[in-house]
């Protein structure tokens, strides 16, 4: 009885102390939810794909590849799937795993799997955020004439897009190819986004 009275007395002289317990513990238990999300699950699927053939096109090429980047945006963070730094410059990944069929133009477009149809946030425009804030940070860093290239990668062969939305791997590994020697230094730009990366997962949790 007197454990359960000190117990009782504890809690209300640290209200502040436990309700910060309670809030740590429901944002890990949303965290965990989210993470093994069947969503989440296929878009680390996805995004391990692509990394394997980033790093395969690129294996002849002194590049640095970062997946899951998260980088500080206002008081929050951008989370960015692959950011692929060479010589070229900063190439910008974002990549989707879904199937189905995306329809429409805009902003927003109709995303269509069997008989569902949902929304869909235009990826085009999700990836120029991504770019934006990379751009952003290497103008903070002082890099002033570094190119900031980006691409949308889908990786389901059997998704049907508007020409434009996105490529497939083979369009990736064509891109790739493309991107010219412009004198970068990947290694100083590499150790600059691995200094300024939100680390913190409380942080990530929040974005």
């Amino acid at each position: 009885m007197e454990k359960i009275k000190d117990i009782i007395n504890f809690i209300i002289e640290n209200k502040m102390l436990v309700a910060g317990a309670v809030l740590i513990v429901l944002l890990m238990i949303l965290f965990m939810c989210s993470y093994f999300s069947k969503g989440r699950r296929k878009g680390r699927a996805a995004e391990k794909k692509v990394y394997k053939a980033l790093k395969k096109i690129s294996r002849k090429d002194h590049v640095h590849i970062m997946n899951n980047v998260y980088l500080p945006l206002y008081k929050g963070s951008c989370e960015i799937d692959h950011l692929v730094i060479g010589r070229f410059g900063v190439l910008v990944v974002e990549t989707k795993g879904i199937s189905g069929e995306i329809s429409g133009s805009g902003e927003y477009l109709t995303h269509k799997v069997g008989s569902k149809t949902h929304s869909l946030y235009n990826p085009q425009n999700q990836n120029k955020t991504h770019m934006d804030n990379v751009k952003h940070h290497l103008k903070k860093g002082r890099f002033f004439d570094v190119p900031v290239s980006g691409i949308v990668v889908f990786t389901d062969n059997d998704l049907k897009y508007p020409d434009g939305l996105g490529t497939d791997i083979d369009g990736l590994k064509q891109y790739y190819k493309s991107l010219r020697n412009t004198g970068c230094y990947e290694d100083v730009l590499f150790d600059y986004f691995k200094s300024i990366r939100v680390r913190d997962p409380f942080k990530k949790i929040r974005h």
